[in-house]
């Protein structure tokens, strides 16, 4: 059964436009940072550190395949943010305070939302659109907004 899973998400991750891998990653961070933090309620410190690195992988990604160079001042602003959400990740593991789980959960739900409302905005970019990708699963935005309230 594992097998045909693995099968099928592959198959959907390769049929998956560029806005869709960004926004899988968003809602992998956020699902992962919420198992954490249930794990940490639960007294399984254990397993809220491995779910927490989990979410530092999927943020990390996201960090080290933007395209500086194509996405501008848009990439610039969203590595400020993944390096704050990186750092906060590390603060998590080392303090368990919610107040920081809160602040990066938001953080990440806001650019889910950005990056949501830029597919409704936008049609679906061609090769030479406003959305450029480094590697096949991640992108950045050129001249697109997206607002994060911290």
């Amino acid at each position: 059964m594992k097998k045909k899973l693995s099968s099928y998400q592959r198959a959907q991750v390769n049929g998956a436009s560029q806005q869709e891998l960004i926004l899988m990653c968003y809602r992998g961070a956020i699902n992962y940072l919420n198992e954490a933090n249930k794990s940490l309620e639960a007294g399984e410190v254990e397993r809220f550190s491995e779910f927490l690195e989990k979410a530092h992988r999927v943020v990390f990604h996201l960090y080290t395949t933007l395209d500086m160079e194509k996405g501008g001042e848009i990439a610039e602003k969203l590595a400020d943010l993944y390096s704050y959400i990186i750092n906060q990740l590390y603060l998590l593991n080392a303090t368990k305070n919610a107040d920081i789980f809160n602040s990066v959960l938001k953080v990440l739900n806001n650019l889910k939302e950005g990056w949501e409302q830029l597919g409704r905005e936008q049609p679906e970019p061609e090769e030479d659109s406003a959305i450029t990708a480094e590697t096949p699963q991640l992108a950045t935005v050129q001249g697109a907004s997206v607002s994060v309230q911290i």
